[in-house]
């Protein structure tokens, strides 16, 4: 019982600091939001307000921050082979594209299509199972189905890294990688289009994908 209460609390963390990111926040704000989710968020989030108010202090944490974070993925990246790590960075990256495209698909409709979920059982097959038992469980929270997607691939795909003790140094590379810049611009491009003027027919994934990353 304390273990997945535990699971449960790590998972409501990571929850809160991904959706304050794509809020707009400056993401080295956040070096916890790529390695250590086990935090309080209210270790995050009082000092944060405190800082809005002194743009000065902001800008010192932030580079504090920052230099920490970056020191941090620098040691851990010395616990993984070089080529893992790369190719544990590709594969975080698809992941969080999807995760893009999952959640323009579901805004946009409205719904989960049965499309949609077919998709979803044949790529992550478990999450959907994972995401109604989580909806069951908070039945006051908005259902943000991408929010638990996330999460579900950081428990299942990516806690080798998390055991290990790259976790941090993983999502650091990741999110200053020019990929994750391409798929989180064609996503906010998507989504200001969508909103005026929903597409005809919703494009694939590997169409979506694509497009990303043609993205300049």
């Amino acid at each position: 019982m304390y273990r997945a209460q535990s699971r449960r609390s790590r998972a409501r963390s990571r929850s809160d600091v991904v959706s304050y990111l794509e809020t707009g926040v400056d993401e080295r704000l956040f070096p916890l939001a790529n390695g250590d989710l086990s935090k309080p968020m209210s270790a995050v989030f009082r000092p944060l307000s405190v800082m809005m108010n002194h743009p000065a202090k902001y800008r010192r944490a932030e580079d504090d921050l920052g230099r920490r974070s970056k020191r941090l993925a620098e040691d851990e990246r010395g616990l993984v082979e070089p080529d893992r790590l790369a190719q544990t960075i590709t594969e975080f990256i698809e992941w969080r594209a999807f995760s893009y495209w999952l959640r323009l698909t579901v805004e946009t409709q409205g719904f989960v299509s049965g499309p949609t979920i077919a998709i979803l059982q044949e790529r992550c097959p478990g999450f959907l199972d994972y995401a109604a038992a989580y909806a069951k469980e908070h039945p006051g929270e908005p259902e943000f189905l991408w929010l638990r997607l996330l999460e579900w691939t950081d428990e299942r795909l990516f806690h080798v890294s998390i055991a290990e003790g790259w976790r941090h140094a993983l999502g650091y590379y990741a999110t200053r990688d020019p990929r994750m810049d391409q798929f989180r611009a064609h996503w906010k491009q998507c989504r200001r289009a969508w909103k005026l003027q929903p597409p005809a027919s919703l494009p694939s994934f590997e169409t979506w994908r694509e497009s990303a990353l043609q993205h300049r």
